[in-house]
């Protein structure tokens, strides 16, 4: 669980431009366990941290994000999909819990064998959201008031 929390910190680093950009990295495995594990993966560009690598590619027309640590380890994914990709019990509670909302995205979060998704929720006065479990026990992160 401290790795997802990690995780969810790392990304939203990412997203305020935290990390170095390289066109291309000098370590040879992190880029030889990234081609085994990504062959088809297209518009790659790599970012780094004192002690990370990572890639942001597109894989399937899908946008997704790869965590390695130096020695070519992957840490964790994540990769934003629908709500069709959901886990059947974790698309039930959203919508039984959260019935007069619908949902604006989600991003899935793999990290040492677990899942996690991370859900957001928008209505006519607000945005919720929500981190699940595979298994649909939903936490709410945030409740955010449009203006």
């Amino acid at each position: 669980m401290k790795k997802i929390i990690a995780i969810l910190t790392l990304v939203t680093v990412f997203a305020t431009g935290a990390f170095a950009f390289d066109e291309t990295i000098d370590n040879k495995k992190v880029l030889e366990s990234f081609k085994k594990e990504f062959a088809t993966a297209e518009s790659v560009s790599w970012y780094t941290t004192s002690d990370k690598y990572v890639a942001k590619f597109t894989m399937h027309a899908r946008k997704v994000t790869a965590h390695y640590d130096r020695e070519g380890n992957l840490l964790a994914t994540s990769r934003y999909i629908g709500d069709a990709d959901l886990p059947l019990n974790v698309i039930t509670r959203l919508m039984k819990k959260y019935p007069d909302q619908k949902i604006n995205n989600i991003v899935e979060y793999e990290a040492e064998g677990s899942t996690t998704y991370v859900v957001t929720l928008e209505s006519d006065t607000h945005w919720t959201v929500l981190k699940s479990d595979s298994d649909g026990n939903l936490t709410r992160l945030k409740k955010l008031q449009k203006a």
